[in-house]
Protein backbone atom coordinates (compact mmCIF):
# COMPACT_ATOMS: atom_id res chain seq x y z
CA UNK A 1 0.00 0.00 0.00
CA UNK A 2 1.29 3.35 -0.55
CA UNK A 3 -0.08 4.78 2.82
CA UNK A 4 2.87 7.32 3.72
CA UNK A 5 1.70 9.47 6.69
CA UNK A 6 3.42 11.63 9.27
CA UNK A 7 3.15 12.91 12.65
CA UNK A 8 1.32 15.98 11.18
CA UNK A 9 -0.98 14.44 9.18
CA UNK A 10 -1.96 12.01 11.68
CA UNK A 11 -2.32 15.07 14.57
CA UNK A 12 -4.40 17.29 11.72
CA UNK A 13 -7.11 13.92 11.06
CA UNK A 14 -7.38 13.72 15.54
CA UNK A 15 -7.77 17.18 14.98
CA UNK A 16 -10.78 17.17 12.47
CA UNK A 17 -11.94 14.28 14.20
CA UNK A 18 -12.44 16.15 16.97
CA UNK A 19 -13.97 18.99 15.20
CA UNK A 20 -16.40 17.04 13.41
CA UNK A 21 -17.41 15.48 16.69
CA UNK A 22 -17.78 18.97 18.27
CA UNK A 23 -20.13 20.32 14.88
CA UNK A 24 -22.30 16.92 15.04
CA UNK A 25 -23.10 17.36 18.84
CA UNK A 26 -23.95 21.14 18.54
CA UNK A 27 -26.15 19.76 15.75
CA UNK A 28 -27.98 17.13 17.89
CA UNK A 29 -28.19 19.51 20.61
CA UNK A 30 -30.56 21.77 18.39
CA UNK A 31 -32.53 19.22 17.29
CA UNK A 32 -34.34 18.05 20.29
CA UNK A 33 -36.79 20.21 23.08
CA UNK A 34 -35.23 17.97 25.60
CA UNK A 35 -33.52 19.61 27.99
CA UNK A 36 -31.70 16.91 29.09
CA UNK A 37 -30.74 15.19 25.69
CA UNK A 38 -29.56 19.23 24.63
CA UNK A 39 -27.68 19.58 27.47
CA UNK A 40 -26.13 15.92 27.23
CA UNK A 41 -24.98 16.89 23.86
CA UNK A 42 -23.31 20.29 24.81
CA UNK A 43 -21.13 18.86 27.13
CA UNK A 44 -19.98 15.93 24.90
CA UNK A 45 -19.10 19.13 21.95
CA UNK A 46 -17.53 20.68 24.89
CA UNK A 47 -15.41 17.94 25.66
CA UNK A 48 -14.75 17.12 21.70
CA UNK A 49 -13.47 20.91 21.42
CA UNK A 50 -11.18 20.34 24.86
CA UNK A 51 -9.59 16.67 22.88
CA UNK A 52 -9.21 19.31 19.52
CA UNK A 53 -7.31 21.15 21.39
CA UNK A 54 -4.94 18.13 22.96
CA UNK A 55 -4.39 17.35 19.47
CA UNK A 56 -3.66 20.78 18.38
CA UNK A 57 -1.19 21.32 21.07
CA UNK A 58 0.36 17.90 20.27
CA UNK A 59 0.63 19.42 16.99
CA UNK A 60 1.86 22.78 17.92
CA UNK A 61 4.87 20.73 20.24
CA UNK A 62 5.81 18.45 17.54
CA UNK A 63 6.54 21.84 15.10
CA UNK A 64 8.38 23.71 18.10
CA UNK A 65 10.81 20.26 18.37
CA UNK A 66 11.49 20.51 14.88
CA UNK A 67 12.09 24.16 15.00
CA UNK A 68 14.76 24.09 17.71
CA UNK A 69 16.63 20.39 16.44
CA UNK A 70 16.24 22.12 12.53
CA UNK A 71 15.45 18.38 11.72
CA UNK A 72 12.97 15.91 12.95
CA UNK A 73 13.57 12.47 12.77
CA UNK A 74 9.47 11.38 12.69
CA UNK A 75 10.46 7.80 13.80
CA UNK A 76 10.97 9.12 17.24
CA UNK A 77 7.27 9.58 17.13
CA UNK A 78 4.90 7.96 14.71
CA UNK A 79 5.79 3.97 13.57
CA UNK A 80 7.04 3.55 10.39
CA UNK A 81 5.30 0.30 9.91
CA UNK A 82 3.59 0.56 6.66
CA UNK A 83 0.92 -1.66 8.07
CA UNK A 84 0.19 0.22 11.31
CA UNK A 85 0.32 3.20 9.50
CA UNK A 86 -2.20 1.45 6.70
CA UNK A 87 -4.40 0.74 9.19
CA UNK A 88 -4.30 3.87 11.01
CA UNK A 89 -5.19 5.60 7.58
CA UNK A 90 -7.76 3.35 6.68
CA UNK A 91 -9.16 3.62 11.03
CA UNK A 92 -9.34 7.89 10.32
CA UNK A 93 -11.19 7.30 6.73
CA UNK A 94 -13.82 5.35 9.01
CA UNK A 95 -13.88 8.31 11.78
CA UNK A 96 -14.09 11.06 9.00
CA UNK A 97 -17.06 9.41 7.01
CA UNK A 98 -19.36 9.10 9.95
CA UNK A 99 -22.94 10.33 8.92
CA UNK A 100 -24.04 13.33 10.38
CA UNK A 101 -27.56 14.32 12.19
CA UNK A 102 -30.36 14.96 9.32
CA UNK A 103 -33.15 16.11 11.88
CA UNK A 104 -35.00 12.88 11.04
CA UNK A 105 -33.57 10.98 13.30
CA UNK A 106 -35.55 10.26 16.64
CA UNK A 107 -34.05 10.66 19.98
CA UNK A 108 -33.03 7.07 19.92
CA UNK A 109 -31.71 7.08 16.74
CA UNK A 110 -30.03 10.15 17.61
CA UNK A 111 -28.14 8.66 20.28
CA UNK A 112 -27.02 5.52 18.50
CA UNK A 113 -25.76 7.51 15.77
CA UNK A 114 -23.64 9.49 18.71
CA UNK A 115 -23.13 6.02 20.29
CA UNK A 116 -21.40 4.64 17.00
CA UNK A 117 -19.40 7.56 16.06
CA UNK A 118 -17.71 7.19 19.72
CA UNK A 119 -16.82 3.86 19.06
CA UNK A 120 -15.62 4.19 15.55
CA UNK A 121 -12.83 7.06 17.09
CA UNK A 122 -12.36 4.96 19.86
CA UNK A 123 -10.81 2.48 17.18
CA UNK A 124 -9.10 5.06 15.55
CA UNK A 125 -7.65 6.37 18.80
CA UNK A 126 -6.44 3.14 19.44
CA UNK A 127 -4.62 2.45 16.21
CA UNK A 128 -3.06 6.01 16.50
CA UNK A 129 -1.57 4.89 20.16
CA UNK A 130 -0.64 1.90 18.80
CA UNK A 131 1.26 3.51 16.38
CA UNK A 132 3.02 6.66 18.46
CA UNK A 133 6.34 5.80 19.73
CA UNK A 134 6.27 9.00 21.67
CA UNK A 135 5.51 8.21 25.40
CA UNK A 136 3.74 11.78 26.52
CA UNK A 137 1.87 11.30 23.08
CA UNK A 138 0.94 7.77 24.21
CA UNK A 139 -0.63 9.30 27.41
CA UNK A 140 -2.29 11.64 26.03
CA UNK A 141 -4.00 9.77 23.44
CA UNK A 142 -4.81 6.49 25.68
CA UNK A 143 -6.44 10.42 28.44
CA UNK A 144 -8.69 10.43 25.66
CA UNK A 145 -9.36 7.03 24.81
CA UNK A 146 -10.74 7.15 28.71
CA UNK A 147 -12.62 10.15 27.84
CA UNK A 148 -14.40 8.64 24.77
CA UNK A 149 -15.12 5.76 26.82
CA UNK A 150 -16.85 7.88 29.15
CA UNK A 151 -19.15 9.62 26.30
CA UNK A 152 -19.97 6.07 25.42
CA UNK A 153 -21.47 5.14 28.68
CA UNK A 154 -23.19 8.66 28.83
CA UNK A 155 -25.01 7.83 25.76
CA UNK A 156 -25.30 4.60 26.56
CA UNK A 157 -27.01 5.41 29.75
CA UNK A 158 -29.09 8.08 27.72
CA UNK A 159 -30.50 5.31 25.79
CA UNK A 160 -31.42 3.05 28.47
CA UNK A 161 -33.17 6.32 30.39
CA UNK A 162 -35.05 7.23 27.15
CA UNK A 163 -36.09 3.02 26.70
CA UNK A 164 -37.37 3.49 30.31
CA UNK A 165 -39.67 6.26 29.52
CA UNK A 166 -40.98 5.79 26.34
CA UNK A 167 -41.55 1.80 28.45
CA UNK A 168 -43.32 3.81 31.02
CA UNK A 169 -44.97 5.81 28.69
CA UNK A 170 -46.45 2.85 26.69
CA UNK A 171 -48.03 0.82 29.30
CA UNK A 172 -51.92 1.40 29.48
Amino acid sequence: MGTALNAFEILAMAVTIERDSVDFYRKAARLFDSEELHETFLSLASWERKHEELFVAMKKELTCSLEQRGTLDVSNYVSSNPQALASLAASAARSASQPEPTGKESKQGILELALNRELVIIRFYRDLVGAVRDSAGKRTIDDVIKEEKRHVAILKRSLELLGDRDSSVSVS
